[in-house]
C-alpha cells in the first residue's frame, strides 16, 4: 500500500491545485481592472506577510540562503510560469486555460524520467494517458480556434513542470516554507520592474480580492511544496489533473462558460486518471 508519507504528499498536491483553481477565478475578475503583470507581483509581495505565521518560530532570516542559484532558477521558473497564466487567465475562458496549463503534469512525468532519473511503475503511464485525453476533450472547443495565448499557455505549463523539478531538488535540505518563501521575494524582485511601467493603483474595493490572491497564493506554494517534498514526481502528477474538472465546475457556476457532453466525459477521465494513479503501489506491492 501507499506510504503514509507519501499519501500525505498528494493530498496536498490536491489541495494546492484546488486553491490554485480559487486563486484563478479570482484573478479572472480583477484583471478586469488592473494589469496582468501587476497583479502578478501584488500576489507575490501580498503574500511575504502571511509567511511570519507558517515559519518554524526557530527558523532565522539569513538573506544569503535565499540567494543561491537553485532558488533563484526555481523563482525564474516559477515565476515565469505564473506570469504566462495570468496573462491567459485576462485573454481566454478560464476551462481553456484550466486545460492547457494541465499538461504541466505530462512535462512533470517527462522530467522525472529523464532528468530526475525515478522509477516510474506501468500503472502511473496510464493515469497520465487518462488525464492527458480527458484534457483534450475538455480542450477540444477552444483549440478550434488557436490562438498566440495557446501557445503562450503551453510554454507556461513547461515551465511550471520546471519549477516542480526545481523544488524536488532542494526539498531534501530545506524547509518547505523557506522554499515558498523565497520565491515570493524573488519574484516580488523579478516582477516589480515589469509591473511599474503600466501600474494602476488599485481602488479601495479591489484590495480584499487582492489580499485573497496573496493569501492563496502563499497557502498553494506552501502545499505544493510541502506535496513534492513527500512525494515522488512520478506519483504527484496525475493529481495535478485535478484540477480540469475543478476549473470547468468554477467557470460554469462564476462566468457561465457553459460544458459541453464531451468536456464532461473529459472529466470523468481525469478522474479516473487520478484513482489509477493513486492505485500504483497497490498494485506493485
Amino acid at each position: 500500500m501507499i506510504p503514509d508519507a507519501e499519501l500525505r504528499g498528494l493530498a496536498y498536491i490536491t489541495c494546492s491545485s484546488l486553491l490554485i483553481v480559487v486563486m484563478s477565478s479570482i484573478i479572472k475578475i480583477v484583471t478586469l481592472t488592473i494589469p496582468p503583470l501587476e497583479v502578478s507581483v501584488l500576489r507575490s509581495l501580498l503574500s511575504i506577510p502571511f509567511f511570519l505565521f507558517v515559519l518554524p518560530r526557530s527558523e532565522t532570516f539569513n538573506l544569503r540562503f535565499f540567494l543561491t542559484k537553485e532558488h533563484f532558477l526555481r523563482s525564474l521558473f516559477g515565476y515565469s510560469s505564473f506570469v504566462t497564466l495570468v496573462l491567459c487567465i485576462s485573454t481566454l475562458p478560464l476551462a481553456a486555460v484550466s486545460a492547457i496549463f494541465y499538461t504541466t503534469p505530462i512535462w512533470s512525468f517527462l522530467l522525472s524520467v529523464f532528468v530526475l532519473k525515478e522509477r516510474q511503475g506501468v500503472t502511473p503511464i496510464i493515469g497520465l494517458t487518462f488525464g492527458l485525453l480527458g484534457m483534450l476533450a475538455i480542450i477540444q472547443p477552444s483549440a478550434i480556434n488557436m490562438s498566440i495565448w495557446i501557445v503562450i499557455g503551453l510554454l507556461g505549463a513547461a515551465l511550471g513542470s520546471l519549477t516542480v523539478m526545481m523544488i524536488r531538488r532542494i526539498s531534501g535540505t530545506e524547509a518547505p516554507e523557506r522554499i515558498a518563501l523565497s520565491f515570493m521575494l524573488w519574484s516580488s524582485a523579478m516582477g516589480l520592474p515589469l509591473a511599474i511601467p503600466r501600474w494602476v493603483w488599485p481602488t479601495w474595493d479591489v484590495w480584499p480580492s487582492l489580499f485573497l490572491i496573496g493569501t492563496l497564493g502563499m497557502l498553494a506554494q506552501v502545499a505544493l511544496t510541502r506535496g513534492y517534498t513527500l512525494a515522488r514526481l512520478v506519483a504527484g502528477a496525475p493529481f495535478d489533473f485535478i484540477r480540469l474538472p475543478a476549473s470547468l465546475t468554477v467557470g460554469w457556476i462564476c462566468f457561465a462558460e457553459f460544458p459541453t457532453p464531451l468536456m464532461w466525459l473529459g472529466v470523468v477521465l481525469v478522474l479516473l486518471g487520478s484513482s489509477i494513479a493513486l492505485a500504483e503501489r497497490y498494485f506493485d506491492s
